[in-house]
């Protein structure tokens, strides 16, 4: 049986908040193309679950890849709201639209100037 780390004991959570979301993105059969461009895979990817044909569209399988993109950039919020496939052009893009690392909102809270936020 796999053991699974407690999110305390994860060091890498680049590696293993991709790995949770794709696995989150398979489990809520989203359909498996690039939510920018419409495009996907020609081959299945090794990591695709039994059904995968469910979510595999016929047209325009021309990517190399899809990847699990979280939309705030926050590896550790795999919630299927915060992600989205993409294929490796529209993700560079979308990373370029905001800083890496960096959540697209910069005032989450809505604090403000007040207490050191953003105005």
């Amino acid at each position: 049986m796999r053991k699974n780390k407690s999110d305390v004991d994860i060091l890498d959570w680049r590696s293993t908040g991709r790995r949770r979301a794709r696995r989150t993105l398979f489990e809520s059969r989203i359909d498996f193309v690039c939510i920018d461009c419409q495009h996907t895979v020609s081959i299945p990817p090794k990591d695709a679950p039994k059904w995968f044909d469910e979510i595999w569209p016929e047209s325009n399988r021309d990517c190399s890849q899809l990847q699990a993109d979280h939309t705030t950039k926050d590896y550790t919020i795999n919630d299927v709201d915060d992600l989205c496939w993409r294929c490796p052009s529209c993700h560079k893009i979308a990373d370029q639209a905001t800083a890496k690392r960096v959540a697209q909102e910069d005032d989450p809270h809505g604090l403000g100037s007040a207490y050191g936020g953003v105005s």
